[in-house]
C-alpha cells in the first residue's frame, strides 16, 4: 500500500510564509527569471518566455521531499510570492541537502533572503534532522556568500568548472553549515 502524501509544511517570520507553490506563482515568479541580473549566480540563464516559468513552478510543486523541497517565498502579509527557497541533492537518510535561494528584484536587499533561508534551516535541522547543509555560490556573489557566512556556513573550497550554464562553465565556492550535536 502507498503512504499518503506527506503535507507540505508552511514556515512563518515576521514578514514571510514559506508554503507550497501554486501554479498562479509563476506569474509574480517570473521577474526573477527573466532577470539578467538576477538569473547571472542562478543555475540556469534567464527565462526568454513565461512557460520557463510555469515549468519552474510546477516541478517545485511536484516536489519529492526525501530528494528536494521548494518553498514559494510570501510576504506574509498579501501572500504574493517573491521569491523561492529550497533543499535540493537530498540525501535525507544520509542526513544532508543542498540550499538555494532566489528573490524578486524588487525585493532583494531587505534582508528577507536571510529570514526566509534562516526559517529554511530551521527546518531541515529541526524537523528533518539533517546534520549538513550545503551552498553552492559563485565566488563573485558576495551578498550569497555574506549571506551564508551569517547563517553559520563556512567555506570547504572552490570547485573549478562545476556548473554548466548554457554555453558557459562556471566556479562554485562550495559552504558547509554542520548542525549543532
Amino acid at each position: 500500500m502507498a503512504r499518503p502524501a506527506v503535507p507540505h509544511p508552511v514556515l512563518e517570520t515576521d514578514r514571510l510564509r514559506l508554503r507550497q507553490f501554486r501554479p498562479e506563482d509563476a506569474e509574480a515568479l517570473h521577474p526573477a527569471f527573466c532577470d539578467a541580473a538576477t538569473m547571472r549566480w542562478w543555475n540556469t540563464p534567464p527565462h526568454e518566455k513565461r512557460i520557463d516559468t510555469d515549468r519552474v513552478v510546477q516541478r517545485c510543486i511536484d516536489c519529492t521531499p526525501a530528494y528536494y523541497r521548494f518553498w514559494a517565498v510570501a510576504d506574509r502579509d498579501t501572500d504574493l510570492c517573491i521569491g523561492l527557497a529550497n533543499y535540493h541533492d537530498g540525501h535525507i537518510r544520509n542526513r544532508r541537502a543542498s540550499i538555494g535561494y532566489l528573490l524578486v528584484p524588487g525585493r532583494q536587499g531587505q534582508g528577507l533572503a536571510r529570514e526566509a533561508v534562516a526559517a529554511m534551516i530551521e527546518h531541515c535541522t529541526t524537523v528533518l534532522k539533517l546534520h549538513r547543509l550545503e551552498a553552492y555560490i559563485h565566488p563573485d556573489n558576495a551578498a550569497s556568500i555574506g549571506l551564508a557566512t551569517r547563517l553559520g556556513f563556512t567555506a570547504e573550497g572552490r570547485l573549478r568548472d562545476h556548473l554548466r550554464v548554457g554555453e558557459e562553465w562556471r566556479d562554485n565556492l562550495l559552504l558547509a553549515r554542520i548542525a549543532a550535536a
